[in-house]
């Protein structure tokens, strides 16, 4: 957010300053300062769209002096075409060539300035904040390499240490430093710096240092469980290692009737406005479905909703008619031959859910939730997988937390970690975290990622 409003400010910035540099070459019939600052709003508009589409604000993500190079001439070349529309639909807002000229130059240097600047400081001055995990076996290993992943967002993994009292006892192979056992656990705390310790230790191994942990924490040590510390990081609930008493006595989970109340109103009115403005899309997809192969423009799917409840999911088709003879229900593959050359396209642009949209009016679907599954699938998957029945407390959705923060899923392994984003989604589902899913499928569906 930080990175957002600065930058906003720099575009700004930049549009101010061309402003002001050609009245100081004695140019005083150009745009007055409040209309510079509107052209600078729809500027800072154009532009930082761009970039969140590029991923210049996932802190996640490192990139190269070349990326955020080319990156930013992208994002400048997307601001001439916008201005450019936008001064041909209200020629009033036509900006003098040499300021429009001389504001995109400014904005790109100064935007490159600032970004190499903020990128050497995320990784070469910004203070990290130091992390101990205890413990060396499976869990220990999954918390690091969260950790190390996240290095760019102010976390530094500063070591293991081993729950064993007699050696240096290794139970997996794990990313980084292992420092010690227990008995030199407040020298490894003292001496790095440490003021956060996560608790990473398999049930029942190992001796839990239940004194050490007191000690440490009274004298200000912030003493953290694994699974809280590791769901915050990563956006995942890790089902493997937990065990049923976290989902019966976690704080999360709960559905307030109001939060509901309003997660169905809102998925109403969207679904009502989305339907009028893609009626046009509805019309023409239509009219190629039908032109690219035989058979039916929409068709349905028996999925698994709340509760268990089978209903009736509309898509347009994207296969051939006969896509499952012989065969029986299946993942769609990459580059999977039963696709259509319309359906390609329209499931690469997500263009294939718009009927779905009439799901959402049913009462079958909200907008956010977990993606319902066929029944053929679920009922492999609840044998094969612990908790993946917990999905279905919570009615489906259009789109979902797993289909933004994962990939399609076509295995057992990739159906596993997509249920730990739903889970996730179900223990901390708000608002504020639906809008984010919203944002986020938006820009997941003007790139055309994940889909298959």
């Amino acid at each position: 957010m930080v990175c957002f409003l600065v930058e906003g400010g720099i575009i700004l910035l930049s549009v101010l300053a061309s402003l002001f540099i050609l009245r100081l070459k004695g140019d005083m019939s150009i745009i007055s300062s409040e209309d510079a600052i509107l052209r600078g709003i729809v500027v800072a508009f154009f532009c930082q769209s761009c970039m969140y589409l590029l991923d210049l604000y996932d802190l996640k993500h490192s990139h190269s002096w070349g990326e955020i190079f080319f990156s930013l001439i992208f994002s400048v070349g997307v601001v001439c075409i916008g201005i450019g529309l936008v001064s041909y639909v209200v020629p009033e807002f036509g900006v003098e060539g040499r300021m429009y000229y001389l504001t995109i130059i400014l904005t790109a240097v100064f935007l490159l300035f600032w970004r190499i600047a903020f990128d050497y400081y995320l990784t070469q001055l910004a203070p990290k904040e130091r992390i101990l995990v205890l413990g060396t076996g499976d869990i220990a290993r999954m918390v690091g390499q969260e950790i190390r992943k996240r290095e760019r967002l102010g976390f530094k993994l500063a070591g293991y240490v081993s729950t064993d009292s007699n050696k240096d006892h290794v139970q997996a192979e794990i990313p980084g430093k292992i420092l010690g056992n227990l008995s030199r656990l407040k020298e490894f705390v003292t001496e790095g710096g440490i003021r956060k310790i996560v608790v990473a230790i398999e049930e029942r191994r190992g001796e839990y240092p239940v004194r050490e942990m007191l000690m440490l924490r009274v004298g200000g040590c912030n003493v953290l469980e694994w699974p809280g510390f590791f769901e915050k990081l990563s956006g995942r609930i890790p089902i493997d290692s937990l065990s049923p008493s976290f989902f019966i006595f976690n704080e999360g989970f709960r559905k307030g009737k109001i939060v509901l109340l309003l997660r169905r109103i809102g998925s109403t009115i969207v679904a009502v406005a989305a339907l009028l403005v893609l009626s046009p899309v509805f019309l023409i997809v239509s009219l190629l479905i039908k032109l690219d192969s035989p058979g039916p423009i929409l068709y349905s799917q028996d999925r698994v909703g709340q509760n268990g409840r089978i209903f009736k999911i509309y898509k347009f088709r994207s296969m051939r008619q006969d896509a499952e003879s012989g065969g029986g229900a299946r993942w769609a593959a990459k580059d999977d031959p039963r696709i259509t050359r319309v359906g390609k396209v329209i499931r690469r642009a997500r263009i294939d859910e718009i009927p779905q949209l009439f799901n959402v009016l049913r009462g079958d679907l909200d907008l956010v939730g977990p993606r319902p599954e066929r029944p053929e699938f679920v009922q492999n998957l609840e044998r094969l997988i612990p908790y993946y029945s917990l999905r279905h407390t919570l009615k489906p959705g259009l789109t979902g937390w797993a289909q933004v923060m994962f990939t399609y899923c076509g295995t057992i392994e990739e159906s596993k970690e997509k249920l730990q984003y739903d889970l996730y989604y179900i223990k901390n589902m708000s608002i504020k975290l639906d809008l984010l899913i919203v944002f986020c499928t938006i820009k997941i569906v003007l790139l055309g990622r994940g889909a298959r």
